[in-house]
């Protein structure tokens, strides 16, 4: 009877590991599965002016003040998010402070808008729209640049190119704000 049971013992303790395993796996898998790395394959640096992981859509511009609006939505957890954080949030506010643009960078999960002194709680719902409507999955980092770029994903975070990162961002918004003025 002692034999059974320790054998019993054994293979609970087995089950059991198993178990964890299979659920950590499992909840590791949906914490990260909002969070995304890139949606293109492209190689090297392009500062070179060239718009290459950015879709087009052809929508009318998003303005506000007569000025392209630049977006990019993240969470605080997202790996991906925190990679491209900096980088997004130098670029942007160097063409804000230079009155070219109006730019958001909506931390989705504490509301905050990352390019003000003040901590906000609430992303308003008009962004959050903007946010479903180019990334209807839910997935992080997105980018909408004038309601006509957009990305999902980091383009060159394969390659640890943040050089490239800069002067795609750089791109879309000298194209949005020339053609803009037309």
């Amino acid at each position: 009877m002692t034999l059974y049971k320790n054998e019993l013992m054994q293979t609970n303790k087995l089950f059991s590991k198993k178990f964890f395993v299979i659920a950590l796996i499992l909840f590791s898998a949906l914490l990260l599965a909002g969070c995304t790395q890139t949606n293109s394959d492209t190689n090297g640096p392009t500062f070179s002016g060239e718009i290459n992981t950015f879709s087009f859509v052809n929508n009318n511009l998003c303005t506000e003040n007569g000025k392209p609006v630049i977006r990019m939505f993240s969470t605080t957890w997202c790996s991906h998010c925190g990679w491209i954080k900096d980088t997004f949030d130098s670029t942007v506010k160097e063409y804000v402070d230079s009155g070219k643009i109006v730019a958001y960078h909506w931390e989705l999960d504490t509301g905050n808008n990352t390019l003000t002194d003040v901590a906000e709680t609430n992303v308003p719902e008009s962004e959050q729209s903007i946010f479903t409507q180019f990334s209807p999955n839910g997935s992080v980092p997105v980018f909408v640049f004038g309601c006509q770029y957009y990305r999902i994903g980091n383009g060159y975070e394969k390659t640890s190119d943040l050089v490239s990162e800069e002067g795609e961002f750089r791109a879309v918004i000298e194209k949005l704000i020339t053609e803009q003025k037309w």
